[in-house]
């Protein structure tokens, strides 16, 4: 079978626009004889319509769209979209051949597939198309030229095939999922040479071809990096990731290897991988939103340096606006970027005027935080009447801790590292000049250190400081640590105390501030809470708490039950009655230390995390 890969960029909603470009890639494909053409997830829809595919009107022209573009392939196509079940829309993939559309998926789960695939004219068509069948919530298969080919959308679905719960000859990947610098296996080639992939394939005893998108959807971002990989692990065909491309590849379902002429695997570069999302998250905000350019402030300050740097390299020099405002050393920083960025619209703002202006409307307010509020409405003001999209130098700190003194545009804005800690910020920047030196010293020694943190006490320099936040901030988002497990760091109770209610304090803000790519495993996004809600994290005393042997008893008593019942379900090899006396407990174990190191075996590291290979090595509980 020769499959072909469309890793494409398209604007959602552009539904006239998207079916020419699919169309195209499908003229492609059949020209270089294809039996199967791949479409990403986001290509069709993007990733998440949210309210729209609840619009009658949207879901009329999802389903034109569908049409046109049956009519137009002459290759038989695989093409992801969107489909509402009742209150839980899902991810479907259409199986689009001779003008016909089968949603493989749905039809699957009503066990119709046998009936509806529809026949073809030649004998080849009508033998093609006898699909498996298979029981609801597991992935769906269909055959293809005798061919099974299963599909996976997430890794869950990877699992499935890997674990022997269902089988094909060959597995589409089609991540619905953006790229995520935490995890590797989402910017996909890159990530085989990191050891990704190669152990499904095994296990599934399956072909595995990835089909990914490329460019900025909404607060998500795809990288390519689409791959064919024989089931013993060896890469057929690889395409670059941050660029569209159409990637041909015969497979041989009966072969058993070695290839002849194997590709090998990309390296993954985090930082790069990080500065190319980030670019190009940016730059189709700018070009979807049909915008002329981007216009930002320019301070000497590192955060400054870095955005105007990555809007250069998303969208060139023509394109950037920068609006210096700075004095003393920082001004001639400023001043030094700009030209070694080549931008040539470039306004300066004196801050002495700022200040003048700032006294004149200020009253009895904060003149600093006014000359930051006057900077942002003139961002706005130019931006509007440009036809751009303001930018904000905002970053992962400063929305978790507050504004850090940069004169930047906030709610209404785009920020393209507000997904990305401060510290990371400063290793980009760095990297950004090894390519070409535009960032000044200065500007790269001049990080920020968000006041009234006791940071100026944990290291030496103003970098190590904001390392330790960063680290602290980690812990806390991504790990969901709460003040039990940050009271270990530098910072102790006190520090962790001030760290949680800034970021409680700065959830308001956070809600009408930039607009910014997730990147991350945990986006303060994904991390909101009640602006209104009175809790706050405490320390609690669970050393003298007679319950907590007996709690950790009878788990570990349960965890045996239930691994010893061989044909039993879990459910089953517990006892109701026991369960709910435990979970009426867990209530005064819910930072979980003690409960991790009596399951575990293993006292607590200085992460906060138990060392152990028991039952729950990391805790039954998150320490929030």
């Amino acid at each position: 079978m020769r499959i072909a890969i469309a890793q494409m960029n398209t604007r959602a909603g552009d539904f006239a626009a998207t079916i020419d470009a699919m169309g195209l890639y499908g003229e492609r494909a059949a020209a270089a004889g294809a039996d199967l053409l791949v479409y990403p997830a986001p290509a069709l829809m993007g990733p998440n319509p949210m309210g729209l595919s609840e619009q009658e009107g949207y879901v009329f022209d999802v389903t034109e769209a569908l049409g046109k573009l049956a009519e137009r392939l002459c290759v038989p196509a695989l093409v992801p979209f969107m489909m509402g079940l009742g209150a839980n829309p899902g991810v479907d993939v259409a199986y689009v051949r001779d003008g016909t559309v089968l949603p493989v998926v749905l039809a699957s789960w009503l066990g119709a597939l046998g009936s509806a695939v529809p026949d073809g004219d030649s004998a080849r068509a009508k033998s093609a198309d006898a699909p498996a069948q298979l029981p609801f919530g597991r992935p769906a298969c269909i055959s293809v030229g005798g061919v099974d080919v299963g599909l996976a959308l997430t890794f869950d679905d990877l699992d499935a095939f890997a674990s022997g719960d269902v089988s094909a000859d060959i597995v589409c990947h089609i991540p619905v999922d953006g790229f995520d610098t935490d995890d590797v296996a989402t910017c996909l080639a890159p990530s085989v040479s990191d050891g990704c992939f190669t152990q499904d394939a095994s296990d599934a005893n399956s072909w595995l071809v990835a089909a990914g998108a490329v460019g900025g959807y909404e607060d998500s971002v795809y990288a390519g990096g689409s791959f064919v990989m024989a089931p013993w692990g060896e890469l057929a065909a690889v395409a670059p990731s941050f660029v569209e491309d159409l990637l041909v590849c015969d497979i041989d379902v009966m072969g058993e290897g070695p290839l002849a002429d194997p590709v090998d695997a990309p390296s993954f570069d985090r930082e790069r991988m990080l500065w190319d999302a980030c670019s190009l998250a940016l730059r189709d905000q700018v070009d979807k939103r049909g915008l002329a350019g981007v216009t930002l402030a320019v301070d000497g300050g590192l955060g400054a340096a870095a955005l105007a740097s990555l809007a250069v390299d998303a969208v060139g020099p023509l394109r950037v606006s920068a609006l210096v405002c700075a004095e003393g050393d920082a001004l001639k920083d400023a001043r030094e970027l700009v030209r070694a960025l080549r931008i040539r619209d470039v306004d300066e703002l004196s801050v002495r005027d700022l200040a003048r202006a700032a006294d004149l409307v200020g009253g009895d307010v904060d003149a600093e935080a006014l000359g930051r509020g006057l900077v942002r409405a003139r961002l706005f003001a130019q931006a509007a009447s440009e036809g751009r999209l303001a930018l904000s130098a905002a970053d992962k700190t400063e929305l978790a801790v507050g504004v850090s003194g940069e004169p930047v545009a906030t709610a209404g804005a785009f920020a393209p590292f507000g997904d990305v800690y401060r510290s990371d910020v400063a290793r980009l920047a760095r990297r950004r000049n090894m390519v070409s030196s535009v960032i000044p010293a200065g500007s790269l020694a001049r990080i920020r250190v968000p006041e009234g943190l006791g940071l100026e006490e944990v290291a030496t320099s103003d970098e190590l400081r904001v390392g330790e936040l960063d680290a602290m901030l980690l812990m806390h988002v991504e790990r969901g640590l709460g003040l039990a497990g940050l009271s270990a760091g530098k910072l102790g109770v006190e520090g962790a105390r001030r760290l949680l209610a800034r970021i409680k304090g700065n959830e308001a803000v956070r809600r009408s501030g930039p607009r910014y790519p997730i990147v991350s495993a945990c986006s303060f996004a994904e991390l909101a809470s009640p602006v209104t809600d009175a809790w706050v994290d405490h320390e609690r005393d669970l050393a003298d708490d007679p319950r907590a042997d007996e709690i950790a008893d009878v788990l570990r008593e349960l965890a045996a039950e239930a691994s010893s019942a061989e044909e039993s379900p879990l459910e089953d090899a517990l006892d109701p009655e026991r369960v709910s006396e435990v979970m009426g407990y867990l209530k005064d174990l819910s930072d979980g230390r003690r409960l991790r190191s009596e399951a575990s075996g293993e006292g607590e590291g200085n992460d906060g995390a138990s060392g152990g290979d028991g039952l729950w090595p990391s805790g039954m509980f998150s320490d929030n």
